[in-house]
């Protein structure tokens, strides 16, 4: 069950997430609909009460007659009353008559012309609002509506006026609880589908990600297998199937790098064994005494001290290379003159493009000095690898051509053969360690693979950029930059 665990905890989050959102809906709809139909019936039956009571201070209402066009939408208990709270007149209650006594505790309130709201369960036992509103005096004769509404507003605006008596208006609030029963109710049926909903919602949405995500962790235990060839094929979201893509890419290296660490075991054993078999073996000559002359024990010496330094290349190399990519060693930063590096680089490798007749040019621009900014003994490395495997992968009698320019503040360098060129298949590898690129190559030549990778790392370091082009059977040249150095 370990791998449904994200469908349980996506299932929960979304149940609880949509129950917090449904509760929190429900107590705001409860309190704010409340208080909102509280606030509206209040303000309902003061205005009918203001009205009653406006009619009866302009008398236009006997105490006898009902007050049909006034309560018309009112169906409660009405009660009327004079300053010294006996009843004038009653309607909708069995249990008060007219002549009895009401409100006395509301009667100081009302004398002093204010309005009164309190809640009592009056109406059989139900929860009750009772709206009070004192009734003012009014003799003034009224001829039409405009000078009606005129007074009304004067009569308003008065301080001090007769009151004779008040209304009281009795509404039960059940309607309103029974509306905020319905909606608990109606929110209780929601939260069940919501839950049913939801549920189902989030078992599709948590399968839909648990599934890739499995397969995901299914493929990625085999790569740690050293299954290299394993591959995921997933349909779902982009940031799912990138994920997919991006542990196929990961397989697809790894098996890159396995075949080329093998490559390298291979590559050094036969390296390796080469000059220990020549130790071993010259090395036993001269101690059985088999050494004839003197020409051939210096002869024997010489080809295990060339051998020696065979090794000690290698180790160097793979020791080198360790190092700059640990970060352990620092550059020493210097202003020189790349042309003389150049030159002198020329100078060194020259012998060994003699041997096969091949000519290296060096094509310089102007007469710039080209200062550069770097480390110069590093530089050089960079250089006496780039020429000499210029050399070893050239054609007979061809030539090599190095050319150097300034451009804005960096100074470029290119070194470019006509030999054999290296695939596509294999341009992309080239800088990997341990990558010899061609299988077919000629095995005279030497090297484990570690120089391309000992060349990028330099001029990385410097903070720069080494580019190749190379097309099969024609050539390659590679290119790179260094910043120039200026006094300022």
């Amino acid at each position: 069950m370990k791998h449904n665990s994200i469908m349980i905890k996506l299932w929960s989050g979304i149940i609880v997430t949509i129950l917090c959102i449904l509760f929190m809906s429900m107590v705001f709809q409860t309190r704010f609909l409340y208080s909102f139909y509280f606030n509206e019936k209040v303000k309902e039956v003061e205005k009918i009460g203001q009205d009653i009571a406006r009619a009866l201070g302009r008398n236009e209402y006997n105490f006898n007659i009902p007050y049909v066009d006034a309560i018309r939408n009112v169906n409660d208990m009405i009660i009327v009353t004079g300053i010294s709270g006996r009843i004038t007149y009653i309607t909708g209650s069995a249990d008060y008559k007219q002549g009895w006594v009401f409100g006395l505790k509301y009667l100081d309130d009302i004398l002093d012309g204010e309005k009164i709201q309190d809640e009592n369960k009056m109406l059989k036992g139900l929860d009750s609002l009772i709206i009070g509103v004192p009734i003012k005096r009014s003799q003034e004769p009224l001829w039409d509506v405009k000078q009606k509404q005129l007074y009304e507003n004067e009569i308003e605006s008065r301080a001090l006026q007769e009151i004779i008596g008040a209304v009281y208006i009795v509404t039960p609030l059940e309607p309103l609880e029974t509306t905020i029963q319905a909606i608990k109710i109606q929110f209780l049926y929601i939260f069940i589908g919501a839950i049913i909903i939801s549920s189902l919602i989030a078992l599709l949405l948590s399968h839909s990600f648990s599934d890739p995500l499995i397969k995901i962790n299914d493929a990625a235990k085999e790569i740690a297998r050293g299954n290299y060839n394993t591959k995921i094929h997933l349909k779902s979201s982009r940031e799912i199937i990138t994920l997919g893509e991006t542990i196929n890419n990961l397989a697809r290296q790894l098996s890159r790098v396995e075949q080329i660490r093998r490559e390298f075991i291979a590559n050094v054993s036969h390296e390796l064994r080469t000059p220990l078999s020549y130790l071993k073996g010259y090395t036993e000559i001269l101690i059985d005494g088999l050494a004839e002359t003197d020409s051939d024990r210096e002869k024997y010496l010489n080809i295990i001290l060339e051998e020696s330094e065979r090794l000690r290349k290698m180790v160097d190399e793979i020791l080198h290379l360790s190092q700059i990519e640990a970060g352990s060693i620092q550059l020493k930063l210097s202003p020189f003159s790349i042309d003389a590096l150049i030159k002198r680089t020329i100078d060194k490798i020259l012998p060994l493009a003699v041997k096969r007749d091949i000519s290296i040019k060096y094509n310089k621009v102007d007469d710039d000095l080209l200062l550069c900014l770097a480390d110069e003994n590093r530089i050089k490395q960079v250089l006496i690898n780039l020429m000499t495997n210029a050399t070893k992968h050239s054609y007979d009698h061809s030539n090599i051509l190095i050319s150097s320019y300034r451009l804005n503040d960096r100074i470029y360098i290119c070194v470019r053969d006509f030999g054999e060129g290296i695939s596509e298949e294999d341009l992309p590898f080239i800088w990997d360690r341990f990558y010899t690129a061609g299988k077919s190559k000629d095995k005279s030549i030497e090297g484990i693979g570690l120089g391309l990778s000992i060349i990028k790392s330099i001029i990385n370091a410097h903070g720069c950029d080494i580019t190749v082009n190379s097309v099969k059977e024609e050539g390659t040249e590679f290119c790179f930059w260094l910043p120039s150095y200026a006094e300022n």
